[in-house]
């Protein structure tokens, strides 16, 4: 019996990416605060850093479907709500 391979595709995921990003982001910060000596410049490293960690999290999760909305076959469902019986119809 032989088992079809699976691809790994955690290097292009969306999350994978941002959580990437989120990491470089931890290290450049971290090392800003033992390098530079002023607090002042430390705290916008930190806020700046942080910022861009929320925007790439938000651009990341907008490209995910979530698995609540996936079918039994992986394929996302589309669900579509008939109107009401009693609706006026659109001329």
């Amino acid at each position: 019996m032989t088992v079809p391979e699976q691809t790994t595709t955690a290097a292009t995921e969306p999350v994978a990416i941002a959580e990437g990003v989120r990491a470089l982001l931890v290290a450049i910060v971290a090392t800003g605060w033992v390098v530079i000596p002023d607090t002042t410049i430390n705290i916008v490293v930190s806020v700046v850093g942080f910022a861009i960690s929320v925007v790439s999290t938000i651009l990341a999760r907008r490209k995910v479907v979530p698995l609540a909305k996936l079918g039994p076959d992986g394929v996302p469902v589309i669900t579509v709500v008939p109107p009401a019986p009693d609706a006026p119809k659109e001329s």
